[in-house]
């Protein structure tokens, strides 16, 4: 039980007369914030138990109208004490609270493969270059699909295995028993990582990752007009996606130099000129730096 037992409705930020689905949609977004593979915060994994907490209470109709009538208290005198105390992802956890699979599960329960991550390069440009657009290569460190077994991990000739550990399910399940019944928790099996089969044979050079890292360089034009911070999104140039996936994005992070000669205002330029007071007053031709 919560040592601060704060209202429950309070934690997953619903009103007391919220609907069942209401408070469904509280508890997901609250999870996907705080859970401990996702937040940074030092107290996050005990939010995210307070948080478990009080959905594993309202979601039951019975253990809600106790908690309604006679509070934290009245739980307690009921027998109630929390059950889901042990977690694994955030899929585990929607698994065991709802039996769905909101990340990208088989049926079967095993993992499809995931998109490659994004990578970031800097590129910087002086002025006369932002105005008049320029094409520019660098290096962008990527994990690519291994050649030798095309992304599988399997040393050619050899493949996979059914998970002896998991029997091909991808998860791990722990029936725990209460006087409410039983609660199920699930979480990804240690030993496949989800995907419900092994390598008979890793591949000698990626030793089953199947994806190796390269320096690659990338070519981009940048466009005429660009502003100083915009990103260019150069799709599929990430890395490489595990077990096959779609890789990810190159993002490209414009700098513009400042130069001494000019204020930069959106599209503008601005420049200073000083002049005397008798130019001023009776008009002079003057000339001005431009691009």
């Amino acid at each position: 039980m919560s040592t601060t037992e704060r209202d429950y409705y309070e934690v997953l930020g619903v009103s007391r007369n919220a609907s069942e689905a209401e408070i469904k949609r509280a508890f997901r977004a609250r999870a996907r914030e705080l859970h401990p593979d996702v937040s940074a915060a030092p107290d996050a994994d005990g939010l995210f138990r307070e948080v478990a907490e009080a959905y594993e209470v309202l979601a039951d109709p019975e253990r809600r109208a106790t908690y309604d009538r006679f509070g934290h208290a009245g739980l307690r005198r009921g027998g109630y004490h929390p059950t889901f105390t042990d977690f694994g992802s955030i899929a585990d956890v929607f698994a065991a609270f709802f039996g769905d699979d909101p990340f990208g599960m088989t049926a079967a329960g095993a993992r499809q493969p995931t998109r490659g991550g994004d990578v970031q390069a800097v590129v910087e440009l002086e002025l006369d270059e932002a105005f008049t657009g320029v094409t520019r290569s660098f290096p962008v460190d990527v994990a690519v699909t291994c050649a030798r077994c095309g992304g599988g991990g399997s040393e050619p000739g050899t493949g996979t295995t059914t998970c002896p550990a998991c029997g091909g399910a991808g998860a791990l399940r722990r029936v725990s028993r209460s006087v409410f019944g039983e609660f199920v928790s699930q979480r990804t099996c240690p030993e496949c990582g989800g995907a419900g089969r092994v390598l008979e044979q890793a591949c000698a050079d990626c030793a089953g990752e199947g994806r190796l890292a390269e320096t690659r360089t990338v070519e981009t034009e940048i466009p005429a007009g660009i502003q100083d911070g915009q990103r260019i999104r150069l799709r599929g140039q990430g890395h490489a996606g595990p077990q096959g996936g779609s890789p990810g994005d190159a993002f490209v992070l414009v700098r513009v130099h400042p130069d001494v000669r000019f204020v930069r205002d959106g599209d503008d330029l601005h420049t200073a000129v000083r002049r005397s007071m008798n130019d001023a007053a009776l008009g002079t031709t003057v000339s001005v730096p431009a691009l």
